[in-house]
């Protein structure tokens, strides 16, 4: 399920000159017939930098009411693009957030909200972190990744819920680990605990990442360690006195070798940061305009250079 989300990223790039575009997928379509290490899903790839969708098309996407995967692709497209926070298409990710019935349209909502919504979004997406709520994993997955996105201290509970939840998945219940590094709360210390006897090694891991943030302290996976250097701390009211910066994690990979051929495409990953709730909505935003975005970039085959590359994974 996962790859069906992969293959819409990333495919926003800036238009080079036709001719040079054809001669480089001729190139690359060249060394492919020839060199036994290339594989399908890199000229999938391929097609989707040379080919891309405009921002309309991708907007016609988005709202398709019969195909749950060209408004998957739709909302992935808008959402990595600089205005897709505006307040139209938030309204939309809320949408589909609480009533698309398609599980990857939902997770896709999800990550675009976390991108470009507000702290109070955080409790739009919390209750898809809970097996009670949402049965399909992926969504669960995107839930937990997109609260480590934003910072709202009411999704206390429902993060502990989560990492309490011995039925939950490892990488589900690492993911909350990571989302809880950003509250300096004594329940918060004590869930980590419990993740640090998780029967998972990155479920451990990562509680005791998290506490490193909170505490400024490393201990590692010693659990004992943890609990009496806490216990003093407490005592002396300093346990969170060198606290790290919490900055939420984003995806990173090498380039491929076509990336490597098409040497004038410039892509850019995003960068680890803040998140919203303890830094200003108005920060992630690349769009600097008000209200709609121009009309141009929503019915006409607006340039691409007007649009950032970024990956909706981890």
């Amino acid at each position: 399920m996962f790859s069906r989300m992969r293959s819409t990223t990333s495919v926003y790039r800036q238009r080079p000159d036709r001719i040079g575009m054809v001669m480089a997928a001729i190139l690359c379509l060249s060394f492919g017939l020839f060199m036994p290490g290339c594989i399908m899903e890199d000229f999938n790839d391929l097609g989707d930098t040379f080919f891309s969708k405009s921002p309309a098309e991708a907007a016609r996407d988005a709202l398709d009411p019969y195909n749950p995967d060209l408004r998957r692709e739709g909302v992935v497209l808008l959402s990595n693009a600089p205005f897709g926070g505006v307040d139209a298409y938030l309204k939309m990710y809320r949408d589909y957030v609480e009533n698309d019935p398609d599980p990857l349209v939902r997770g896709a909502a999800i990550t675009a909200l976390s991108r470009h919504g507000d702290a109070e979004d955080a409790m739009v997406i919390a209750p898809f972190l809970s097996r009670e709520v949402e049965e399909n994993e992926t969504v669960r997955w995107y839930a937990a990744l997109a609260l480590q996105r934003l910072h709202n201290v009411e999704v206390i509970s429902v993060l502990e819920k989560s990492i309490r939840d011995e039925e939950e998945t490892g990488e589900i219940r690492a993911a909350v680990c990571i989302a809880l590094g950003q509250y300096p709360e004594d329940r918060v210390v004590q869930m980590l605990f419990f993740g640090l006897d998780a029967r998972e090694l990155s479920v451990n891991i990562e509680a005791g990442e998290a506490l490193w943030l909170l505490t400024g302290e490393q201990f590692g996976l010693d659990r004992v360690a943890w609990q009496n250097w806490y216990t003093a701390a407490l005592a002396n009211k300093n346990a969170f006195k060198n606290q790290q910066a919490y900055f939420y994690p984003t995806y990173d990979r090498d380039k491929s070798w076509w990336e490597h051929a098409a040497f004038w495409l410039d892509s850019s990953w995003e960068k680890p940061s803040a998140p919203t709730g303890l830094r200003s909505r108005d920060e992630r935003r690349t769009w600097d305009g008000q209200g709609e975005p121009p009309q141009e970039a929503l019915e006409q085959d607006a340039d691409r250079s007007e649009f950032e590359t970024v990956d909706d994974l981890p």
